[in-house]
């Protein structure tokens, strides 16, 4: 792991120790064991009594984490093992007044303390802070003797939030382009007479005598020039297929019928960025799911390209491999929702693949008749969103 900043300082409390870069400062804080800022980061601990379980205390936070704050958004859990203590890393986004903040949280329990220890930070800064972060939180280590009491199964996970809706007018094919054709250019007043320019009207959009509100002015903004979106294409279970298209603050949510059905129009709003990154979020289903990595590492390319294509009946997975990699047999069974994210400048977009019920699979690159086909975690899906978005 590349690391920006030597960790040069240990910190201790009572129940924990751990190494940050020197430059961190240390604030005196009443209401934390400690805390520590630095490159627009705040580290957080505080411990309490308690005798329960990892997987009860972890399962208490997952049910309150979302509704301490509205509009927060679990990105993920997994299990800890480097504290020599039971623990589990939460990953969060929660709205604040600044913009998004990006929280990991890390608990842990030593069967007589509970500990909990924050690090938050921008989510604009997310990818930038992320190494040292990870780092940080590789170092930390229990004080207190642990109770060695292994916990054969994990805790179940809520499911994910719903995905937030788009409102705004829902336009016709015609009306999106030709309100995307407004931009940069004077309004034709032959348009007010077509029925894509009779609809931008009644929708708001253009007003009836062809001047352009300051909402319509700022949404057309994107659009002048020749700048491309970032684009998450997705075929659902059912065979619905829907496109969101983000130009910057732009918006055009596109939800389609049956892949051969023509083009149903789209909702188009400006929003921002953060918000499209949370709508995205949302539409691949990102929230707390175990990782486990398939025992099989890539698959036959005609195989899964037929199963993610969602035409007709999904193929069956060989027996042979159904029976050696039973993880995999499951997930292949599950409902799945394909999802390509584009983003401009790259021919390749990242591919993901999510299977009701079970998390996330990232279909890679195909060699020699053969597809990488591997398990992935929802926060690393929704890394790659914050990356398209914000990088």
């Amino acid at each position: 792991m590349a690391v920006p900043a030597p960790l040069g300082t240990e910190d201790r409390t009572a129940r924990l120790t751990l190494r940050r870069p020197d430059h961190w400062r240390r604030e005196d804080s009443a209401q934390a064991d400690l805390r520590v800022t630095g490159d627009d980061v705040v580290l957080t601990v505080r411990s309490r009594p308690s005798d329960r379980t990892i997987g009860e205390e972890h399962t208490g936070l997952l049910e309150r984490l979302p509704g301490s704050v509205e509009g927060l958004r679990l990105i993920g859990c997994d299990p800890w093992t480097t504290v020599g203590a039971p623990a589990r890393l939460v990953e969060y986004v929660r709205p604040d007044e600044d913009g998004d903040v990006a929280g990991a949280h890390l608990l842990f329990v030593t069967g007589r303390h509970r500990v909990d220890l924050t690090i938050e930070r921008p989510l604009a800064g997310m990818l930038r802070t992320d190494d040292v972060v990870f780092a940080v939180l590789d170092t930390v280590r229990a004080t207190e003797p642990a109770p060695d009491r292994p916990q054969r199964e994990l805790e179940p996970l809520p499911a994910a939030a719903p995905a937030p809706g788009l409102d705004g007018p829902q336009l016709g094919a015609d009306a999106v382009r030709t309100l995307r054709s407004l931009a940069g250019r004077r309004w034709n007043p032959t348009l007010l007479r077509s029925p894509a320019g009779r609809e931008l009207i009644e929708a708001g959009l253009v007003g009836r005598l062809g001047t352009l509100p300051e909402t319509t002015q700022a949404l057309l903004g994107p659009w002048e020039g020749d700048a491309q979106p970032v684009t998450l294409e997705q075929r659902l279970p059912d065979g619905r297929t829907t496109r969101l298209q983000a130009w910057s603050e732009t918006v055009v949510d596109g939800t389609g019928g049956p892949a051969d059905a023509d083009d149903t129009g789209a909702v188009v709003r400006q929003l921002p960025v953060e918000r499209v990154v949370g709508l995205m979020a949302g539409r691949l289903g990102i929230g707390p799911a175990w990782t486990f990595p398939f025992r099989t590492g890539s698959l036959r390319a005609d195989l899964l390209a037929r199963r993610t294509a969602g035409e007709g009946t999904a193929p069956d997975l060989p027996t042979a491999l159904a029976e050696s990699d039973p993880r995999l047999a499951r997930f292949w069974a599950a409902p799945w929702t394909v999802s390509s994210l584009r983003r401009p400048g790259r021919p390749n977009p990242v591919v993901v693949v999510h299977a009701e019920g079970l998390g996330f699979a990232r279909v890679g690159r195909t060699e020699a008749g053969e597809t990488a086909f591997r398990t992935d975690s929802p926060a690393n899906v929704y890394r790659s969103v914050v990356r398209a978005l914000l990088g």
